[in-house]
């Protein structure tokens, strides 16, 4: 979240520094990066709207919450990386190709891309200390600074070979090579929020420790299917099949079936014990398996919703 609040805040100040470059230098090179911090601007709006949106807790509507909401608004946000970004920049730098334009390169332009650079290298380092697994919202501030601090070499470069060499074309090359740049990053954000839609696997190591809590519980005596999925970059859903160990069952009975045994007379009274004691059962294997769901969730609290079903 510090990440995404930081990124919004420092791509606004560099698109406007960089539009007001663009339109008075008419440097192709320069509006595809303000193209790009626009993009970035709006994508990680809608970002954190997802991380907002995603914290509302369970409702009626809604039991287990709207965690996997922050992946639509990620998803909506690199298709917007894709068509706004990719396609505008792409298409500006062919349009400096068809028609060209010598761009006017001054002071200013040399100041814009340094505080740039200095902003989006400043939220990169804050996007790469706070990753983890399943963040996305995280994984697009990281690539998308990535985009922009080489974006803005790739503008100097540009500038430059253009100063130098005379050949105006350079600029348009610039723009296209950042536009291709952004169209790769939303195919791969695209392909992360789509995969966390539709129920993606929790990371293994997480499984296996979980899979260790459950057969250090006593009741367990085989795990037949354990099933876990990511619900957000914090929590995570589990449901496990597992074969409950019936003598430790009964041996927590002991005393109760002892009594009840020395009441049975007849095949009417055994049959009376038959019905009570499914019944007993019943309660004690699901009291003991809200028992176990209860210490899976304190021994691992990324467990956000724990399933449990005997075999």
């Amino acid at each position: 979240m510090k990440a995404v609040k930081f990124a919004i805040l420092g791509n606004t100040v560099v698109c406007f520094m960089k539009f007001a470059v663009a339109f008075t230098g008419g440097s192709a090179s320069m509006f595809a990066e303000a193209i790009h911090s626009l993009a970035d601007t709006l994508n990680q709006a809608l970002l954190w709207v997802g991380i907002r949106r995603s914290r509302i807790g369970p409702s009626k509507e809604f039991p287990l919450g709207r965690g996997q909401e922050r992946f639509v608004w990620g998803l909506i946000s690199a298709c917007g990386i894709f068509f706004v970004g990719a396609g505008v920049t792409i298409y500006h730098g062919i349009e400096g190709l068809i028609h060209p334009k010598q761009p006017e390169i001054n002071k200013w332009t040399a100041l814009v891309l340094m505080a740039s650079f200095i902003l989006e290298s400043t939220t990169l380092l804050i996007a790469w200390f706070e990753r983890k697994e399943a963040d996305t919202a995280n994984l697009a501030v990281l690539l998308e600074d990535t985009a922009a601090v080489f974006g803005v070499f790739l503008a100097t470069g540009a500038i430059i070979l253009t100063k130098l060499t005379g050949n105006i074309y350079w600029d348009s090359y610039g723009s296209i090579i950042v536009g291709i740049m952004l169209a790769i990053i939303a195919v791969i954000l695209i392909k992360e929020n789509l995969s966390y839609l539709i129920e993606r696997a929790s990371p293994e190591k997480l499984q296996e420790e979980v899979r260790q809590y459950l057969e250090e519980l006593p009741l367990v005596e085989d795990i037949k299917e354990v099933r876990m999925i990511v619900l957000t970059p914090d929590e995570h859903r589990l449901r496990a099949e597992v074969e409950i160990n019936g003598y430790l069952l009964v041996r927590e009975m002991e005393e109760s079936l002892r009594d009840d045994f020395e009441d049975i007379e007849d095949f009417g009274d055994f049959l009376q014990f038959c019905a009570a004691f499914a019944n007993r059962v019943t309660r004690t294997v699901g009291a003991k398996i809200d028992e176990m769901e209860a210490i899976l969730k304190k021994r691992a609290p990324y467990l956000k919703y724990v399933d449990i079903k005997p075999s």
